[in-house]
């Protein structure tokens, strides 16, 4: 499924996620997409996007998002989220990450809307 609109990626992101569907998850992102896995870390492009979020599903957990404002432009958009990711950590153990995104979306020739710039904790 794609987004129609850029208040779809939100919704769209968490139930890929929680499927663990990972080509799912990449559909949504740019070819060059910058994300930013950590604070002080910017990843460019699906490959790197594809392992730095592979960190992430890996704890195999839910993510609840929730969007907080969409600003939409022309072509463009900028979303504002708050997550929470219940998994459980190498050890066996409970981990719980919580975060305030920002992303930048972009307009597709097709009419789709994808993540440019995705920043899980660029609210924090």
């Amino acid at each position: 499924m794609s987004a129609r609109k850029p208040d779809d990626l939100h919704h769209l992101f968490e139930a890929a996620f929680n499927d663990g569907n990972v080509d799912a998850i990449m559909a949504l992102y740019e070819p060059e997409a910058a994300l930013v896995p950590q604070p002080g870390q910017v990843t460019r492009g699906h490959t790197a996007i594809q392992h730095s979020l592979q960190q992430f599903l890996s704890l195999r957990g839910t993510i609840k998002l929730k969007s907080v404002f969409v600003i939409q432009g022309s072509g463009v958009a900028m979303l504002r989220g708050q997550w929470q990711l219940d998994g459980i950590g190498p050890d066996g153990k409970p981990v719980e990450i919580v975060g305030q995104s920002i992303e930048v979306a972009r307009e597709q020739p097709n009419g789709d809307w994808l993540f440019a710039i995705d920043h899980p904790f660029g609210a924090d």
